[in-house]
């Protein structure tokens, strides 16, 4: 009897240490957590020059598309919905599911991707650095007419500008149109991993907003496009 007695206490004692360790080292990860959480927060915005919150607000403001040339963004739109219905008659050699193997060389015969200018056009900016074997970089004189129309804040974070509809000319990429948005790191806290990858404490992700809101070239400036338009 004074065995079990003892070995009662004894379980007893080792289930009270056990649970106060327990709760100790839950504390102490729980408060280690914070640090690293309130440290993070503190590095991220000390190394900001500005917050994500002010980055969605120059999205909704200057984010969209910025045409320069009206009349070229017209012709592009017009031939690439004929080149798509000319396609649609085009099914070519079925590869199952639904798809086709589509032929582009009768449907660049009958429907070029050529301007009224004579200048042959892209309809994205990697297209053009495929076939054209060129960099496409917007030149600054179109950079610098975004810049006039966004003013001061162009100086407060530089925007994403990518060249959609493009032609070539002189051995120079002319924007017809370019996508202005804004890039930011998105960094989430918690714990995140697996076995094999490790575990990690937090994680960041780029997030891209814009908006669909289109500004045109008119008299050298350019002018938010009605909604009807």
């Amino acid at each position: 009897m004074n065995f079990l007695a003892l070995l009662c206490k004894i379980l007893r004692f080792l289930i009270i240490y056990f649970k106060n360790l327990f709760m100790k080292f839950t504390a102490f990860i729980l408060l280690l957590l914070t640090s690293i959480f309130l440290i993070a927060c503190s590095a991220n915005q000390a190394n900001k020059k500005i917050s994500n919150s002010e980055l969605e607000n120059l999205a909704k403001q200057y984010g969209g598309v910025y045409i320069f040339d009206e009349k070229f963004e017209k012709e592009i739109e017009k031939r690439e919905a004929e080149r798509k219905e000319l396609s649609k008659k085009m099914k070519g050699r079925d590869l199952g599911d639904g798809l086709y193997a589509i032929d582009p060389k009768p449907i660049n015969e009958k429907l070029p991707r050529i301007l009224s200018n004579g200048k042959r056009y892209y309809t994205r900016w990697i297209d053009y650095e495929n076939q054209a074997g060129k960099e496409a970089k917007v030149p600054e004189v179109y950079i610098n007419k975004i810049k006039e129309f966004i003013g001061d804040d162009f100086s407060k974070q530089r925007p994403e500008l990518l060249m959609l509809y493009l032609y070539e000319d002189k051995d120079m990429a002319i924007p017809v149109t370019v996508r202005v948005s804004y890039t930011y790191v998105k960094t989430s806290y918690g714990l995140y991993g697996d076995e094999g990858r490790g575990f990690k404490l937090s994680k960041q992700n780029f997030v891209t907003r814009t908006s669909k809101d289109r500004f045109i070239l008119i008299n050298n400036k350019f002018i938010k496009a009605n909604k009807d338009k």
